[in-house]
């Protein structure tokens, strides 16, 4: 057996921790593309202007879901 690691206090192989660590960043990932998408809808009309985003594409990207 290969080396040992100790993520999340588990004896894991180095394989399975590497499984643990992507499923990690990639729950990592759509979580802040959630965050993004809920800020993107609670945001004002000028703000969305500020940032040059219509209104209708702002409200539109946030009932994306996080998936996607």
């Amino acid at each position: 057996m290969g080396c040992t690691g100790t993520l999340l206090g588990g004896d894991y192989s180095d394989e399975r921790e590497g499984l643990l660590k992507r499923l990690w960043t990639r729950y990592c990932e759509l979580a802040a593309k959630r965050r993004g998408r809920l800020a993107l809808g609670e945001m004002s009309e000028w703000q969305l202007k500020d940032i040059g985003v219509s209104e209708k594409d702002a409200r539109q990207e946030s009932t994306v879901p996080f998936w996607r």
